[in-house]
């Protein structure tokens, strides 16, 4: 009787081992990013940074200007541009990572081809208490430029740091043959 009782003890203990190992997340999301998501129109804040978009741009044709030499590059898909506020809370800080969430799930980062341009968030040192506008530019599939988010976070692949998701309204999203950036904006 003893024996049995054992075994059935074993076999139970090793079913509830099994369901814990079963239902226990995985490493990458028990040390994943601590995600904060909002709206385009509200301002999203974390408890590292907050960010505001202003306006969202869809070109085909991208244009500024780079050490006094105009640049003029197309795409065979669509331009994004996402104008944004962005502030830090407590430290000064760099945004290095920006992508955008396409309706695919796939995830697209800032284009290099547009490096040099004018007003680009990733060249700018954000200080605490101090707003600071200035752009991110994607490139991407036209068919992935609808039902978009913007994913912001201090660097790529955060890990126990924030990360800031901002669904964007398609509503609110300008349409342009050629998006010029300037020391203004776009």
């Amino acid at each position: 009787m003893r024996l049995l009782l054992s075994l059935v003890l074993v076999g139970l203990a090793a079913l509830i081992l099994a369901f814990l190992q079963s239902t226990t997340p995985s490493y990458a999301v028990l040390t994943g990013p601590i995600e904060t998501i909002g709206r385009q129109k509200d301002a999203v804040s974390s408890k590292t940074f907050s960010v505001k978009v202003d306006k969202i741009i869809r070109a085909k044709t991208l244009a500024f200007t780079r050490y006094g030499k105009p640049i003029e590059r197309q795409t065979e898909g669509v331009w994004v541009i996402a104008g944004v506020e962005l502030q830090t809370k407590h430290e000064t800080m760099t945004i290095q990572a920006a992508e955008i969430e396409g309706a695919s799930g796939r995830l697209y980062r800032q284009s290099h081809r547009a490096d040099g341009a004018p007003r680009l968030v990733s060249t700018k040192t954000l200080q605490p208490g101090l707003s600071s506008t200035g752009i991110v530019i994607f490139e991407l599939p036209e068919a992935d430029a609808r039902d978009m988010t913007l994913v912001v976070s201090k660097q790529p692949s955060p890990q126990l740091d924030s990360e800031i998701r901002v669904k964007l309204d398609q509503s609110t999203i300008e349409m342009r043959d050629r998006a010029e950036i300037g020391d203004n904006g776009v």
